[in-house]
């Protein structure tokens, strides 16, 4: 009697990662709003805001769309007097020395490392956990790195007015070391939102737009951990997609080559399905 076939295991794991995507663009090109297109392609997105902006997805029904906003530290206004009177009554360089007595009271960027390790929605009250045990049915959106990178920077510094290069240097590192291990530890879909600015890339010597953070020489590294870093573009009331303008710094895995492409995370996942990635269901917590 011949052995039948034994039936193929239950996967509970893809076999590929979810992809890591940067969206880059100014303001107004539609980088918030083309997060619900993720849920076209069956992933219900976590957005943690660093900056508000949650109204444009205010539509979105609470049980496919969560997010979690991460308040910056605001400054007292006797805090703000009191820095006003040092920077008017110091030297330049007594001012390099000062410390910021209330720098513990810069909380932000250790608050984004709380949201990552438990996500807790504000719109459900419901806790999710942590989002390095989430499954492909998931996005971890981040919205976005210029909040994020504020955030280190006052996290070495607190109120100072003027880092010097080793402070600069502290907080490029954090910021670094973040979005490295969001890239590498996760498992289901990242995106990280961030605007553009114009820095010169060593490597070739030339002017290029980036994604804004710290520094000149932070940027060119970011790209290398994702899968795909498209450009958001919009031309009166047509807002479009794009990895092949000139001088901008893009990379395409999954997205086409292409201009005028439709502001669709449908692009990047059925590539990504097409290439062996499966949307499998969390099953950790709710």
């Amino acid at each position: 009697m011949s052995t039948p076939n034994p039936l193929p295991a239950v996967l509970t794991k893809s076999p590929l990662p979810g992809p890591n995507i940067m969206l880059i663009g100014a303001s107004g090109t539609g980088k918030t709003h083309s997060i619900r297109t993720l849920i076209d392609c069956g992933i219900t997105p976590f957005i943690i805001f660093t900056e508000p902006g949650m109204d444009i997805l205010g539509d979105v029904p609470a049980e496919q769309l969560h997010w979690h906003y991460i308040r910056p530290t605001s400054t007292p206004w006797a805090a703000l007097e009191a820095s006003a009177k040092n920077i008017n009554a110091l030297s330049f360089s007594a001012l390099k020395s000062w410390n910021d007595p209330n720098k513990a009271k810069y909380q932000t960027w250790i608050d984004f490392l709380k949201v990552c390790n438990n996500f807790v929605c504000d719109r459900d009250g419901k806790s999710y956990g942590d989002i390095a045990t989430w499954n492909t049915d998931r996005a971890i959106v981040v919205d976005g790195l210029s909040g994020i990178s504020r955030a280190a920077l006052k996290l070495v510094v607190g109120g100072h007015p003027s880092p010097d290069q080793g402070q600069w240097g502290v907080a490029m590192n954090a910021v670094e070391d973040i979005i490295e291990k969001l890239c590498l530890d996760t498992q289901c879909t990242l995106v990280i939102i961030a605007h553009t600015e114009r820095e010169t890339s060593e490597e070739e010597g030339t002017s290029k737009l980036m994604a804004s953070t710290l520094g000149r020489k932070l940027s060119p590294k970011l790209p290398r951990n994702f899968s795909d870093v498209i450009q958001t573009l919009r031309v009166g009331t047509n807002w479009t997609w794009s990895t092949v303008e000139a001088g901008v710094d893009t990379k395409a895995r999954n997205v086409p080559w292409g201009k005028d492409l439709p502001p669709h995370f449908r692009l990047v996942i059925d590539k990504w399905k097409e290439r062996g990635g499966l949307i499998l269901p969390t099953t950790t917590n709710p």
